[in-house]
């Protein structure tokens, strides 16, 4: 749907709303939960799906190509341009499937539910970039889940005042995705046009630069203020610079990632795997840990883990990207 130069903008939407919903929903949550009934919590969330289904039923446009070209040779044959043979009979349609359409069917789905685990085995620049995201998303699930619980126990606000910090990260992720996405674009071309036109996907390196610096700056102001009670303010703000860069982040690898592979979806759900487990495990063990190390040497152990994995990677892939790309492809 987009072409390299324009992913910046479509990336910034696309990854705008998965970061806006834990955001916002523990906003709505708190308010919830605190004056209503719990059984409330079920019914916006179902009354807020059934919006989103009828506006996507009705607004949302086809992008699928075989349904685009079917209707286009509906329109010509209707108009008289399938007289001659400009446009393709209609498809004929059974009752039933036969043998052999069950077979087809049978056979791409099988191809297309191993090639994201493909991909991750064989694929060495999948599993980095699977790692990276993982440890990503690990650490900002672990912040979601221990937020509200800070302000609750430490500043001893109310469930309502508490689940208000959440602002913090819709602020990170406005702005990443507000300045990130024309940022993106504009990288590219430059460096596309300094290269004689032709574009790499190590032109996404240094976009990610920016978000690799600032999520450890995050979490070493988030955790410090927290552990001297400063003011919930500077919290915030360390959250925000977190998000921010997490955001800007996950830009720049999803940008690469898009340029590389052929089979973007599959491509995409391989660099997903561990971020789904680690996603789930950190959250576990981030009681256990703030309570033994306190928020302050808790999030520098995090920052520091980080730093050690994280920071390296723009490196990575800058100078050894392109034989990073070649180990494992199928030519």
């Amino acid at each position: 749907m987009y072409r390299a130069n324009e992913r910046g903008h479509s990336l910034a939407l696309a990854t705008f709303i998965p970061y806006m919903g834990p955001a916002l929903g523990p906003i709505v949550g708190g308010i919830t939960s605190q004056h209503l009934p719990w059984k409330w919590l079920f019914w916006i969330l179902s009354m807020f799906d059934a919006g989103i289904v009828v506006v996507g039923f009705f607004f949302l446009p086809e992008t699928y190509t075989p349904v685009l070209l079917e209707r286009k040779a509906a329109q010509l044959r209707r108009h008289g341009g399938g007289q001659d043979g400009d446009a393709p009979g209609p498809v004929p349609r059974t009752g039933r499937l036969d043998r052999a359409v069950c077979r087809d069917l049978s056979r791409r789905l099988g191809a297309n539910l191993v090639r994201p685990l493909s991909l991750l085995v064989y694929r060495p620049a999948i599993q980095v970039i699977a790692a990276v995201m993982a440890l990503n998303f690990g650490v900002y699930c672990l912040l979601l889940s221990t937020y509200a619980t800070l302000f609750i126990e430490r500043y001893h606000q109310s469930e309502t005042v508490s689940s208000l910090n959440y602002i913090a990260l819709a602020v990170g992720t406005i702005t990443a995705s507000q300045a990130g996405g024309p940022l993106l674009d504009w990288i590219y071309r430059r460096m596309k046009a300094r290269h004689g036109g032709e574009g790499v996907p190590e032109f996404r390196v240094p976009f990610m630069v920016p978000g690799v610096v600032m999520m450890p700056v995050g979490i070493f102001l988030y955790g410090w203020a927290a552990e001297k009670k400063l003011h919930w303010m500077v919290v915030d703000v360390g959250t925000a610079i977190f998000v921010c860069g997490s955001f800007v982040l996950g830009q720049g690898i999803l940008a690469y990632l898009l340029d590389e592979f052929k089979h973007t979806a599959s491509a995409n759900a391989a660099s997903r795997m561990l971020s789904n487990i680690l996603g789930f495990a950190f959250p576990i063990f981030a009681p256990a840990m703030y309570q033994s190390l306190g928020y302050g040497w808790g999030n520098t152990l995090l920052g520091f883990i980080w730093v050690v994995c994280g920071f390296p990677i723009p490196v990575i892939f800058w100078f050894y990207g392109p034989r990073l790309r070649a180990l494992g492809r199928k030519e």
